[in-house]
């Protein structure tokens, strides 16, 4: 499949680690909004593209946010300040354009949880398979057209020769059907299609 003939889209990600949700929500005493990102940037280590994150937040605190790219985990920088404590269900912005200093600025959280260690929900040491650590959360169609996910029909991973595309059938609040797929090596959303809700014959 030619993943370039399918227009990228700006898009919101739920991204979750610790706990296997069905859709995304939030706990309000983890909860950190982001103020500013005070600083970023992408290196690879160990031939693992990362991004970094000096991060801001509206309830005063400060946070070294890591980003995995080919693990699609986040997690917190391994400094003495935030020893014990683990971030997960983060609200991302994915940007549309690509012509910007580095990855890490293609993608703003834009709010998380923050929490102590000894209360992750989710005990097993095995980590989510990868399609179903991250989700979409709202995207643009077009230039005016923000639509808001409801749930997560269907998902499956596509493990190409050159890369891996996530692709996830999503369902908006008026009940309409949207393709979309993830690439892994381009981090680009790409829009395929609406699908016709007669064509999901299993519900």
């Amino acid at each position: 499949m030619v993943m370039n003939k399918y227009p990228i889209v700006e898009i919101l990600i739920f991204f979750c680690r610790h706990s296997r949700l069905q859709k995304p929500s939030w706990r309000p005493q983890y909860v950190q909004h982001l103020k500013q990102i005070r600083s970023c940037h992408s290196k690879v280590e160990g031939g693992i593209r990362k991004s970094f994150y000096t991060v801001e937040t509206k309830e005063g605190a400060i946070y070294e946010l890591e980003f995995n790219h080919e693990e699609l985990l986040w997690s917190l920088s391994n400094t003495e300040s935030q020893k014990g404590l683990l971030v997960d269900r983060l609200l991302v912005h994915t940007k549309k354009h690509k012509h910007l200093p580095s990855q890490a600025h293609r993608m703003v959280p834009l709010r998380f949880e923050i929490f102590v260690e000894d209360e992750v929900e989710r005990k097993s040491p095995l980590e989510m398979a990868l399609v179903d650590r991250l989700q979409p959360y709202r995207f643009l169609k077009g230039k005016h057209n923000s639509i808001q996910i409801s749930r997560i029909e269907t998902s499956h991973m596509e493990n190409t020769m050159l890369t891996k595309h996530l692709h996830y059938v999503a369902e908006d609040t008026d009940e309409r059907f949207y393709h979309l797929v993830y690439t892994l090596d381009q981090m680009d959303w790409r829009f395929m299609q609406e699908v016709d809700k007669e064509f999901l014959f299993v519900r």
